[in-house]
C-alpha cells in the first residue's frame, strides 16, 4: 500500500476515533442542559432579560418535568405578574405560599397583585374551617406533614410506654389527649390546604360570566374578575361549576379558569 492511502486512512481512523470518542461528550453537555438546575438557572436569565415568556416557558418545563418548589412557583408567578397576566400570577403566588407560607417577599407581592385587581385574600367554608386554616396559616404542606408524623410516632411511644409502666397511665393520659387533638387539627389543616389547591381555580380572563346554566346563551348570574378564587363543584363538557367564598353556584367556562 501506497504511503498516501496509508496516511488518508490514518486521517480516516483518527477522525472516526474522535468522533466515537465525542459521543458521550456530547451526551453528557445535552444532559448538562436540560438538567433541572440548567434550566431553572437560564429561566432565571430570562426573567433578569425581561424575556418574560422565555422564562414561564422554563418555569413551565420544570413543573412539567414533575419538579414543584416554592421558589418555582414564585418565579413563575413574577414571570406571569410582569406580563400583566395577573390572574396566572395569583394562581402561582397562592400554589408558592403552600411550600413557603412565611416568605416576606412572597407575602408582598402577592399582597400587591391583590390589591392592583382590588382583591382581598378569600377564604370558604364555614367558621369551623376559616379558624384551622388560619390556626395553621404559617405551616407548608410539607411542615403539616412533618408534623403529624411526629405526633403520630410520639403517640404510638407513648400507649407503648402505659402497656409496661402502669403508673405513667394517669401521667400520660393528659398528654396523650392534647396530642391527639393536635393530630385531628393538623390532619384537618393539610386536609384544608390540599383541597385549596386541588378543588379550586382562579379566574385567568379580565372577567368571567358566571351563567345559571352551562350554556352560552344561559342568563349570567354574576361576574368574577380576574384573580377571584372559585371552589370547582362539578364539570360538564366544557364547563365548571363553581362556588363562589359567599357560597353562590354557579357554571363558569372551562378555558376562564386555571388550577
Amino acid at each position: 500500500m501506497k504511503k498516501s492511502n496509508l496516511s488518508c486512512l490514518s486521517i480516516f481512523i483518527i477522525g472516526v476515533f474522535f468522533l466515537i470518542s465525542r459521543i458521550p461528550y456530547s451526551f453528557a453537555q445535552e444532559a448538562e442542559v436540560n438538567s433541572p438546575g440548567a434550566i431553572f438557572y437560564q429561566a432565571n436569565i430570562y426573567y433578569q432579560e425581561a424575556k418574560y415568556d422565555a422564562a414561564i416557558k422554563g418555569y413551565q418545563r420544570l413543573l412539567d418535568m414533575g419538579l414543584e418548589s416554592g421558589n418555582i412557583y414564585y418565579n413563575l408567578g413574577n414571570s406571569y405578574f410582569k406580563e400583566g397576566r395577573f390572574g396566572l400570577a395569583v394562581l402561582n403566588y397562592d400554589k408558592a405560599i403552600g411550600f413557603v407560607p412565611n416568605d416576606s417577599d412572597l407575602k408582598s407581592n402577592y399582597n400587591y397583585v391583590l390589591q392592583e385587581l382590588n382583591l382581598e385574600p378569600q377564604h370558604f367554608g364555614g367558621w369551623l374551617e376559616r379558624s384551622v386554616f388560619s390556626l395553621f396559616r404559617g405551616m407548608s404542606i410539607d411542615a403539616l406533614t412533618i408534623l403529624l408524623s411526629l405526633v403520630y410516632v410520639v403517640l404510638i411511644i407513648l400507649f407503648t410506654c402505659t402497656l409496661f409502666f402502669n403508673r405513667l397511665k394517669r401521667s400520660v393520659g393528659l398528654v396523650s389527649g392534647i396530642l391527639v387533638i393536635s393530630f385531628i387539627l393538623s390532619a384537618y389543616a393539610l386536609k384544608l390546604k390540599i383541597d385549596y389547591l386541588n378543588k379550586t381555580a382562579v379566574v385567568i380572563i379580565k372577567e368571567a360570566d358566571a351563567r345559571f346554566e352551562p350554556l352560552e346563551n344561559a342568563t349570567v348570574y354574576f361576574k368574577l374578575s380576574e384573580g377571584s378564587r372559585v371552589e370547582i363543584v362539578d364539570k360538564v363538557d366544557g364547563w365548571y361549576k363553581v362556588r363562589r367564598f359567599d357560597d353562590k353556584l354557579a357554571w363558569v367556562k372551562k378555558d376562564s379558569l386555571s388550577n
